[in-house]
């Protein structure tokens, strides 16, 4: 009986680390629509519209993202003026199937035999004759909303004249757009780190220092974040790296995000990653006046008497409604809405009591018995100064990552950490990543494609007492001539000579 109890009542009450992600749409999340021109939309999946903004906002037309709620991820979604996004059937494409519309055209020839094709392209004159249909027709046509997109792009296909002289290839390329232009659909994906960064480079990649998703990855795997680490991030990429440390860790360990000015500004960013609870309440914001000191400010002038500390501890719990609150709530007629009320202002004052201030975040990252296990820069700032502010609250053999757009400042870095001895296996690096078209018989590389995404530099953090090398140069230089040269050349030791030697002054 014991055991059925206890199993019932961590049924009903489930770890909150260990609660798995749905593979449906829940209210209230965010989601990214793609579409077939690479184009990324976030909406929220909302029953009911909250405020004047509408859930998501695509061509300059406001949809309802209530038909998101339940969906499974994955699927594809089609731009209805009249019914707004339709889901459609499992199993279809972004890109509707047009073999229907080459077939109907009498085109017998096969995609797989270009070779054998006698049609080309160079009687093809772009003057705009060759199609039937006015401007002003199709325009009637997409307001009229009996019309589905299918019916138009079959309709503009069989009026154009040059459609038939065209080669498969030049067809197919025809449809697409067309598709893309009068029936426009979009997948519905999880907002993941990946696709969040994807969809911010591909819009302004500027606004995040071009942080690309592959940089982003070996951000993550160098800085060696992982459940249970302490994280020390200081970053102007509107919150990809927080959230993504975030939702790396699951909930365990603490990141100590750094931001400037009164607040932190990427709060709504953040809330875009869809972290549960106990993945927010692991970041920790620390203001960066905190952490960063000069000579006229010193460290010890920081300290005095906190302010949010001493009103948190004036709340007892449970907390009393002050009279106009009481007065409210009486006026309120349904015992429902009094409820949710009174829930509001319970998880208002339960925030209240377990956030920790500003100052108890700032002394957990300056004065704790225990330093931070990552380091992670990836600011506009200078990155010689700011490492160097930030590298005392870093521990020992620990690695540290700076990401930067331009290579001089962080090679001017590298510089002087291998001057001062300050780390250990440095590396400057960049990535370079194409993406390829991959169709039948036309598999060729992109013709637009991004220059780099920003520079890496990794190292390890030395001990400043004992992080010493031992050895001087001249025993170096006699452990390089017993081991052999830096290529793998071994090299003669004076008085040595090798058997080969030897066979030759014999004979």
């Amino acid at each position: 009986m014991t055991t059925n109890n206890t199993d019932l009542t961590m049924a009903e009450d489930p770890d909150p680390f260990l609660t798995a992600q749905s593979t449906r749409v829940q209210e209230g999340e965010f989601v990214l629509l793609v579409f077939a021109d690479n184009r990324h939309a976030f909406a929220q999946a909302l029953k009911h519209q909250r405020g004047k903004s509408p859930s998501v906002k695509i061509n300059k037309r406001s949809y309802s993202t209530s038909i998101l709620v339940g969906l499974p991820y994955g699927t594809v979604l089609e731009l209805n003026k009249q019914s707004g996004l339709v889901p459609l059937e499992e199993g279809e494409d972004v890109l509707p199937d047009f073999d229907e519309l080459m077939q109907d055209d009498g085109d017998n020839d096969n995609f797989d035999k270009v070779h054998n094709e006698e049609k080309d392209n160079r009687h093809l004159v772009d003057d705009n004759t060759s199609q039937a249909i006015t401007a002003q027709e199709v325009h009637k046509m997409k307001d009229d909303p009996s019309l589905c997109g299918s019916k138009i792009v079959k309709t503009i296909v069989k009026n154009s004249a040059s459609f038939n002289t065209k080669t498969s290839f030049s067809k197919a390329k025809y449809i697409k757009k067309k598709q893309m232009k009068y029936q426009p659909r979009c997948r519905l994906v999880r907002c993941t780190s990946s696709s969040i960064c994807q969809a911010l480079y591909l819009k302004d990649p500027r606004k995040i220092m071009n942080l690309r998703e592959d940089a982003l990855a070996q951000i993550l795997s160098y800085s060696n974040v992982s459940a249970g680490s302490k994280v020390l991030c200081f970053e102007t990429t509107m919150g990809i790296v927080t959230g993504a440390c975030a939702q790396r860790m699951g909930g365990y360990g603490i990141i100590h995000s750094i931001f400037t000015g009164h607040a932190p500004s990427f709060i709504d960013m953040i809330a875009r990653f869809n972290l549960s609870f106990v993945e927010h309440s692991s970041i920790q914001w620390v203001h960066a006046g905190y952490l960063f000191h000069d000579k006229d400010h010193p460290k010890e002038e920081l300290k005095g008497e906190d302010l949010d500390l001493a009103e948190r501890n004036k709340l007892v719990w449970p907390c009393p409604l002050q009279r106009h609150t009481e007065d409210y709530l009486l006026s309120i007629e349904s015992e429902k809405k009094q409820r949710e009320f009174l829930q509001r202002r319970c998880g208002r004052f339960a925030r209240k009591l377990t956030r920790p201030t500003p100052d108890e975040n700032a002394m957990s990252v300056m004065d704790s018995g225990k330093k931070c296990d990552s380091l992670i820069i990836a600011s506009s700032y200078d990155p010689i100064s700011t490492l160097f502010a930030l590298l005392p609250y870093l521990e020992t053999s620990c690695p540290f990552v700076i990401f930067f757009e331009y290579m001089e400042p962080l090679f001017e870095c590298f510089q002087k950490l291998q001057d001062e001895k300050l780390a250990i296996n440095l590396r400057l690096s960049d990535t370079w990543m194409r993406e390829y078209q991959i169709l039948p018989n036309r598999t060729h590389p992109n013709m637009n494609m991004s220059q780099n995404g920003g520079f890496i530099l990794t190292g390890v953090k030395l001990c400043p007492v004992h992080g010493k090398n031992e050895l001087d140069d001249d025993l170096m230089k006699e452990i390089r001539l017993r081991i052999g040269g830096r290529r793998g050349k071994k090299r003669k030791q004076e008085g040595v000579t090798t058997e080969s030697s030897s066979k030759k002054q014999s004979k």
